[in-house]
């Protein structure tokens, strides 16, 4: 894997001014994945949107973990609908 693709967790944390717990929490949920590499850990840049919602929900909202793994998941099967729904139109537009 390309380190120019991983983010160091510490910094992320100072950026955002969030706590390193909140990212271990995060990962014990299975909301983000992070890469160790030499002992220390990384985020992965494709996941910063999603990680920057999560900070918006938990900081902003006072959304617990529970909650924001819920939202997660309900945001993911909403997606999920709405692809499969997109795809179907695009099938019955042959029979028109």
């Amino acid at each position: 894997m390309e380190e120019k693709h991983l983010i160091p967790a510490g910094e992320f944390c100072q950026h955002y001014q969030v706590e390193s717990s909140f990212i271990s929490s995060l990962q014990e949920y299975g909301l983000i994945e992070l890469q160790i590499v030499e002992e220390q850990q990384f985020i992965y840049v494709e996941r910063l949107p999603d990680l920057e919602k999560y900070i918006h929900l938990h900081y902003d909202l006072n959304i617990n973990m529970e909650g924001i793994d819920a939202i997660s998941h309900l945001l993911e099967r909403f997606t999920s609908l709405y692809n499969e729904m997109a795809a179907l139109r695009n099938r019955l537009k042959i029979y028109e």
